[in-house]
Formats: structure tokens, sequence, C-alpha cells
């Protein structure tokens, strides 16, 4: 039987303490684990060996699944749901010859992989429903267990969507077949691992310092990420996935941007991270009018944000003249920016 102190030790070298609604999820899939019996040539048994974690934004469903490949499923497949779709897709269209393409993809996975985890599973359109549907049930006959993270219930899958009747079959296999755990509470791990972040040494507003310490956070590799697309232009990044973006302040406030990115990227991204600050006079007046543009914008938005500086250098951030009228109210806000209640109020007033 696998011991549940192998991934709380782990998690402990990564500095993450776990609450206890997640410290129970593990104790069940422990549970669970222990008693699974794969399916064999001679006989089938109705032993779940499925995973099916779901919960509010945040609670950290993506940080558990990751511990629990990384202590006991190594060799296992790893996917975003999108991510996933799209290997399944581009499988179809090799496959697309054979009389029953769908049914070579799930045998071309199940000879790959014992074990395949999905990251934020969800179901946006009809086709994906289907071919998600036929997927789970076939994979799982096969013996192949699935370890799938998502927002939602099975029950509120597809909510509302174009010919949703033909998709309950599906909800109906995974509250039979998966172990459905709702990840209970309503704290926002990640908010509240951010917002404890303290960047006031020099070290940790280093570019590789913040980089290891936001692929932990969001559980993504984010080294490749170097430039992003706004309103169809492209502007250099130093890191973004679907959830966040970071950026330099040095570099991209020194970029023609204007408020339309900036409303854009607040509509597009959850979080956006800015380090690389530097004191500025009025030399670099036009840095700094886009900079108190974002941050109006930003704050009007309560928009998820982390600034990694020193906090004494907020009031020496700007030393010119012309643009006192404006700096005296961002410089109030960055100094709220900065405080970690900025990111706790945002949590308090996400979950009323």
């Amino acid at each position: 039987m696998r011991d549940i102190k192998v991934v709380i030790e782990n998690l402990s070298t990564q500095g993450i303490a776990i609450d206890n609604a997640q410290t129970l999820f593990l104790k069940e899939f422990i549970k669970l684990d222990s008693i699974y019996k794969p399916p064999s040539f001679f006989f089938s048994n109705n032993s779940i060996g499925n995973l099916y974690l779901w919960g509010p934004v945040g609670r950290g469903k993506t940080m558990l699944l990751q511990a629990l490949q990384d202590s006991y499923f190594s060799d296992a497949g790893q996917f975003h749901f999108i991510e996933f779709m799209q290997l399944v897709h581009k499988k179809l269209y090799d496959f697309s010859g054979n009389s029953d393409p769908l049914m070579r993809v799930v045998k071309d996975l199940s000879n790959i992989y014992k074990i395949i985890f999905i990251d934020e599973f969800q179901i946006e359109d009809i086709a994906d429903a289907m071919i998600i549907g036929t997927l789970i049930e076939a994979l799982s006959k096969k013996g192949l267990r699935l370890f799938v993270s998502s927002n939602s219930h099975p029950d509120s899958l597809y909510k509302d969507g174009l010919q949703r009747d033909k998709f309950l079959k599906t909800i109906d296999f995974i509250n039979e077949h998966f172990l459905v755990h709702n990840l209970l509470g309503n704290e926002d791990y990640r908010l509240k691992e951010i917002s404890r972040f303290d960047s006031s040494s020099e070290d940790r507003n280093s570019d590789e310092y913040i980089k290891n310490f936001l692929q932990i956070a969001f559980n993504e590799n984010i080294t490749n990420s170097t430039e992003f697309s706004v309103n169809n232009r492209k502007f250099r990044c130093l890191g973004c996935s679907e959830k966040f973006l970071w950026v330099s302040f040095d570099d991209f406030f020194s970029s023609p941007c204007a408020s339309k990115d900036f409303i854009e990227i607040i509509e597009s991204f959850e979080w956006v991270f800015i380090n690389n600050f530097h004191a500025c006079n009025d030399e670099y007046i036009d840095k700094l009018r886009r900079f108190i543009s974002f941050i109006d914008i930003a704050y009007q938005e309560r928009q998820k944000l982390k600034l990694f500086y020193n906090p004494n250098l907020i009031s020496n951030l700007y030393a010119g003249d012309l643009l006192n009228h404006l700096w005296v109210r961002t410089e109030s806000r960055l100094n709220q920016i900065a405080s970690t209640k900025y990111l706790q109020n945002l949590e308090k007033n996400q979950t009323k």
C-alpha cells in the first residue's frame, strides 16, 4: 500500500504545506489505490481506479495530482485537457483511413500509457463531448486509469451545451466508474501562497527566482514563454500561460502599449506579475505614463496583481516633476497592492 507520507514529504521539500481538505483527499486516494485491481485478459472487474478531483479555482487540484504523479506514477502521461484533445484529434487524423479511427486512438493510447493525468477537464463543444465520452469508457475498459481535475462536478459538465442529452451517458459513467472527490473549502491555495511571497530582498526579484516560484505555484513549465499576443500584436514577456502573464517593467512599459492593451490583458489573464523595476525620472515619462495607466485599470478592475520589488522602491520609483499630479494616486495604489491584504481582500470578495 502506498504511503501518504511520501506525497507530503515531497511537497514539503518544495515548501508546500497542505491543509486538512487536501490531506483528506490524499487519504481517500490512497485507500482507493490500495484496493484497485486492473482488468485482465480473462477477468474484468468493477473496482474503481479512476479519479475525478473537482473544486474551486486555486484550491490546489493541479498541485495534488502533480504530487501523486511525482510520488507514484512518474511514467504516466500528463496533459492539460486542451493539450490532450489536440493529441486525440491529431491521432484521429493519422488513423483517418481506418474503419473506426477512434478505437485505433484508444488502442494506441493504451499501448503507450497505463495512467493518464488530465488537468482542467472541461467540455466546450458537441464534437469534443462525443469524442471524450467514447474515449473515457473505452480507455477504462482497456485498463488505462484516468486521473482528472476539474472546476465542475461531473453533473455540471457541458452544462447548457448543444445536444447535451447525448453526453448524459458519459456523466453517468464518470459518476459510476470514477472516485469523484470534491476538494472542499473556499481558500484559494495559489492566492494564499502568492500573497505571502516576500519580494523585499534583491535575490527574490531575480528572473530565475520568480520563474521557479511561478512554476511551483502554477505547476507549469514557463521556460520557453517569451512573447504573448494582445489586440493582434505581439509583445515580449518573461512567461505566460492561460492563467497568468509575467512581464518586465523595464521592457514591457518601454514598448508601444496602451490602455486598450491593458484592458485586453486584464480580460485575458487571471494573474499579472511584474518585476525588473527601476527608479525613473522625467526621461522615462512615456514609460511611467503607460505604467500609471495600467495600474489605474488593474486597480479599478480588481486584477490579481503581484509586483516583485523592494517596497522601499515605491517612494523612489518616480523622481521627476511632470507627472506628480498623477503619481500621488499611483503611489498610494502601489502601496496597497504591495500589501498582503490586497490579494487577501480579493479572495474574500470572490468567496462571498
